[in-house]
Formats: structure tokens, sequence, C-alpha cells
């Protein structure tokens, strides 16, 4: 897709998704030069639910401008005034009109474009210019100036940090800003469950939302052929609006059904595919086992998704692998990749694991050095020489996309933080580990961004 393309559609499908009484959350860093507010990197968030709380404020240091933006209830057209607005780089602010500066032409990238996501919020990111942030003396007049303010941060670090935002000191990539629309209709996953081959699937969606325009398919595994896979928008039942959100319950039954996959659709745009377990029926055995001493999986998951431990997440990372068919080994030495990694038909896999964007390059660098070391060591001794490398970093993919050249450069698979996530929800199924190394590698060959398949 081009420019243009990425741009049409995403403000196609967010005039479909966006209904009045929609919450703004907007989020900046701006630099001022010339009299002008140049920003460095913010956050445009449409979202259906209002704030739990009012988080705005405003600093302005004079040499830069730091704040947030919350206004819940908001008519349609203010909501796609604004989004046409940000998709153009410029947000109104209360110091005046900050605007992503570009070289030629805007330059736009979309998460959209993956196809494997399970939560598909329509996004979009506005690029400029790439140019250098103030050091020296005027940077730690910034830092100063954010520490007298109210509220009081800790200099740009904690600023952009409480935000969400890239560190102006550090941030790689070029100024920018990200807008999100989350979906006005969506899955409530807890009140979800497949037992004895029926399936319950609660809906919220917005009570501007026209529910007419909803499509629910499932497919179960394994399933009894093509009866197990069926479109079911029409066995929705939808209540009336209690406590600012309309309730929706669908029942299914399908034969052999050990797992269903429910996609969720507004007409042609996928908003949520997740899998459902009935738990009674698990076949992965080593699932089994390790559910038995850490019940639904609670420790491990807080260790790979939530922990800042890096010890933590990298034996949550082997633990995982080791449910998904993998044989992981965690290493001792400090002069090593973090995991060696075997499938059962012996290939050999060098893992490095990192929670933060500023340790990738290094992380990849390491990785790639330690796996020509073994593949000299594996030839010399007549072993096949075949070392798969594997970068697993906890970080969204769209902070780590302007990486992706580096990882087709080093043939290196990467695991990002919603690859992590979404294989939780595959874990109680036998896989084919070196099936799922196979694929990713054939991605990576082709040029498109891949992952180890846990998706």
């Amino acid at each position: 897709m081009d420019n243009e393309d990425i741009l049409q559609t995403f403000l196609h499908a967010a005039d479909k998704w966006v209904c009045e009484g929609y919450t703004i959350d907007i989020r900046y860093l701006a630099y001022i030069k010339d009299r002008e507010l140049a920003i460095w990197d913010a956050l445009v968030h449409l979202n259906p639910l209002p704030p739990l709380r009012d988080f705005s404020f405003h600093i302005n240091t004079g040499r830069l401008v730091v704040g947030q933006i919350n206004r819940p209830g908001l008519k349609k057209s203010e909501l796609m005034s604004l989004l046409h607005r940000a998709t153009a780089g410029e947000l109104a602010i209360e110091d005046g009109i900050a605007k992503v500066r570009f070289q030629k032409s805007v330059d736009y990238w979309s998460e959209m474009v993956y196809r494997e996501r399970w939560f598909a919020d329509l996004h979009l990111q506005v690029s400029g210019e790439m140019r250098p942030f103030p050091g020296g003396i005027e940077y730690a007049a910034i830092q100063n100036a954010l520490r007298k303010a109210q509220p009081p941060f800790d200099g740009v670090e904690d600023a952009a940090a409480w935000l969400g935002l890239g560190d102006p000191g550090t941030k790689v990539n070029s100024p920018s800003i990200n807008i999100r629309v989350e979906p006005p209709v969506v899955l409530i996953f807890k009140e979800c469950r497949l037992d004895a081959d029926t399936l319950t699937l609660t809906l919220h969606a917005h009570p501007k939302f026209d529910v007419r325009r909803v499509g629910l398919a499932v497919r179960a595994a394994p399933g009894d052929g093509l009866d197990g896979r069926r479109q079911i928008g029409e066995l929705i039942k939808w209540g009336r609006v209690k406590d600012g959100r309309r309730v929706g319950v669908a029942q299914v039954m399908l034969a052999q059904a050990d797992s269903i996959l429910a996609m969720l659709m507004i007409e042609d745009m996928t908003v949520q595919r997740q899998w459902f377990i009935d738990t009674a029926k698990a076949r992965n055995n080593r699932w089994v086992a390790v559910q038995h001493f850490d019940k639904d999986l609670r420790r491990i998951r807080e260790s790979v998704l939530d922990s800042q431990d890096s010890n933590r997440f990298e034996h949550g990372v082997a633990a995982l692998l080791f449910l998904l068919g993998f044989t992981p080994s965690v290493q001792l030495e400090t002069d090593a990749p973090d995991l060696i990694v075997t499938t059962p038909d012996g290939k050999l896999i060098l893992v490095e694991c990192t929670m933060r964007i500023a340790d990738f390059s290094v992380k990849l660098g390491k990785l790639v050095d330690r796996r020509g070391a073994l593949t000299k060591q594996l030839t010399a001794a007549g072993h096949p020489a075949q070392v798969t490398s594997v970068l697993i970093c906890r970080q969204p993919r769209n902070q780590i996309a302007a990486q992706a050249d580096e990882l087709r450069t080093f043939s290196t698979i990467l695991v990002t933080g919603e690859d992590l996530a979404a294989a939780f929800d595959r874990v109680r199924l036998p896989h084919d580990p070196d099936a799922l190394v196979q694929s990713a590698m054939e991605k990576l060959s082709r040029g498109f961004p891949s992952n180890i398949g846990l998706t």
C-alpha cells in the first residue's frame, strides 16, 4: 500500500467506527523553534469509553511544550475534524498549532498492514523529517524547567515515560503523531466460554453504534469439516443500553470443538480474533503439567508480559517456549545467548531477550556474532551447521518497525509483545515447533516482517 492508500483506508474505517460521544486522549512533546511548535512525539487516541480520571495538564518551559488533553463526549464532526487535522501533522494545543515538520511530503505507516493482528484497532503513524534534539546547556535548562513545573517531572525522560511517548534524547525514529481509534464493539473475554462443544460469546457495543453492521464468524478445531465454520452474526441477541454499553450475547454449538476461533468484524474491517479453549479437552500435556503447578499460568504470564526484571523475563520466555513444544535451556555464562533452544527435529535456535528498544541493536549484534561462532564450531565438529537466531523483544511491533531492515539483513526472526501475548492463547494445543520455525524463515526470505509463528 502506498501513502495515499494507507491514509484513505484509515479515514474510511474511522468514519465507519467513530460515534457521537467518543473520548479523545491527546499526548504531546513539542519543541519551540523559531516561534513554531515542532512536534517531537504525539499520540491521538479515540476511545468509545469515558476516561476513569481526567489527566489533562500543560507545561511550557519556553523551549519544550509537554501535556495531555482528555475530552469525553465529543460530537462525531469534531472527532473527524481532529483526525483529519492530525493526519496532516497538526494538533491544536493550548499554545497554538503544533506541527510535524515535513521535508517534502507526509510519510504514513500503519499497523493495519499486518495481517496477523489479534486486536485490530485503527492505526496511522504520521512521520516527519529526522532532526537532532537540543543538547548541552539548552537540554539541561529544559530538564530543570520540568522539575520546577506543576506537575513536576524529573526531566524529559520522566515526562515522556508518563505519557507513553518517545524520549527525544534517545528516540531513534522520526518526529511523529501516532493515531489510534478503538472499535465501538468488542468481545469481553472474561464473559466468553467454551464448554462441551457450546460457545458463548459476550459483546459490548457503544450505545450510538449501529449493531446491524457487526459480523461474527467462528471456526472449530478440530471440528466436523465445513460444519465447523459458520457466520453467526444473526445469532447475537442485543439487550438494552446499561451503564453506557449495549450488551450482546451469541451462543452456538459446534461438534468436535476442542477450541474455537472467533472473528469479530465491522463490515469489511476485522476488529478482533480470539481462540477460546475447552480446558476439559486440552491436548497439550505440557500445558496440563505446567498449569497443575501454576494455575492459569499466572506466574509465567506476569514474568513475560509485565515483569521489569530481565532474569524473570528470560525464565518466563523459556517456560512459554517449553509450552509451545520447544526445549529451551537458560544459559548461566554471561558471554552466551540468553537461551539455547532445540526443536524435536534437532534444529538449534539461539535466543536473545530484551524488554527495551534501547537494547535492540546491541542484542541483535551479539546474537548474530554468537550464531556465526557456533556455526563455525559445529562445522569443525562435523555437525549440521544450521543455526537459527531469534530476537524476542517485549515492546510492541510499531515501536521497532524501524529495525525491520536490520532483521532481514541478518536473517533473524523477531518476536514482539503482540506475539508473546497471543502465544498464551495457543499453549493448550499441541504445536509442531519445526513447522513454526520453517514458516517464520520462509516469511523472512520473502522480505515480510517475521515472527516465530506464535500467532
